[in-house]
């Protein structure tokens, strides 16, 4: 009886352990699903703050390549923040390990649905096209190797997080 008891109570207690671990990913789901549509909501507005940082200084701490390169600064310039696109990620930004992604991330079909919210399809597709052709099976100058389903971040930028975190090229010796 006492045993019988023992693995009831065990079970109960795992039965509890499992219901806590999907209440904390439900919860934790439903506050990335919540700053993905108030980023969404802010990158349609073309970089409105709102309560989105102002620059990219917490991000570029960890990814220095972001700090010069051309995707970046070129939105930064007109008020478009790193979390515009890929959300506050404030569990990202306090994660020392680097294993927790940003709130939003793009796969390669995504991107030239995102990007064309603001900026629209190419004007000269036929240019497009003549580019493609010159450059296919080969790889770019800023290291993209160029398909025929090439998207925009293959042409434009380098914006690619390395497999070695860049740290900050600031006194890092």
């Amino acid at each position: 009886m006492h045993r019988v008891a023992s693995v009831l109570a065990v079970a109960l207690l795992a039965a509890g352990a499992v219901a806590l671990a999907q209440s904390l990913q439900e919860r934790t789901a439903k506050v990335k699903r919540q700053t993905a549509r108030e980023a969404a909501k802010h990158a349609g507005l073309r970089g409105s703050q709102g309560t989105l940082p102002s620059d990219n200084s917490l991000c570029v701490l960890c990814h220095a390549n972001f700090r010069e390169e051309e995707l970046v600064t070129v939105h930064l310039q007109h008020g478009v923040t790193c979390a515009v696109c890929h959300g506050i990620s404030f569990e990202h930004m306090n994660d020392e390990t680097s294993r927790t992604k940003p709130d939003i991330l793009f796969g390669r079909a995504q991107v030239a649905a995102f990007c064309t919210h603001c900026h629209g399809p190419h004007t000269q597709p036929e240019k497009v096209q003549a580019f493609l052709a010159e450059w296919k099976g080969k790889t770019r100058p800023n290291g993209r190797l160029i398909l025929q389903q090439a998207v925009c971040t293959d042409c434009h930028g380098v914006h690619a997080i390395p497999s070695t975190p860049v740290l900050t090229g600031r006194g890092n010796g």
